[in-house]
């Protein structure tokens, strides 16, 4: 049971940002030295999750996940959360997992970074994309 009414909870909700996030910019300064070498597109639509960024050429997609909303260690919080976000939460990490085999089976290498570690380890970041691209 939600504590909000079903328009408290839409006007919250409405404001969660899905692009331009703080850690979205963070994933594109790791990845703005690729530039020269590959182009990219942020957040493609007309792929399964609409990924933050896609290498078309290399057919890599990458996601930039928030740790709540994506459910990051999951399993050691569930039980601190009202059921609405339980099932929401454990929604969003089975979806997660549908559009990264569909975007596998199309041929993309996926890679999804917590938003915490981007924003923690940077160069990690850059490393993983860099072997990726080679």
């Amino acid at each position: 049971m939600d504590i909000f009414t079903k328009t408290k909870r839409s006007d919250i909700m409405s404001r969660v940002k899905s692009s331009k996030t703080d850690i979205e910019a963070h994933l594109t300064k790791c990845i703005k030295v690729f530039w020269g070498t590959e182009r990219y597109r942020k957040n493609v639509k007309n792929l399964p999750g609409k990924p933050d960024i896609v290498f078309p050429k290399s057919k890599i997609a990458i996601f930039a996940d928030g740790d709540f909303w994506h459910g990051k260690d999951f399993q050691h919080w569930v039980g601190k959360v009202p059921p609405f976000w339980k099932v929401k939460i454990a929604a969003n990490i089975e979806r997660d997992k549908k559009q990264n085999r569909i975007l596998k089976k199309q041929g993309y290498k996926v890679v999804r970074f917590w938003g915490s570690f981007i924003k923690k380890h940077p160069e990690k970041v850059t490393s993983k994309v860099s072997r990726l691209i080679k």
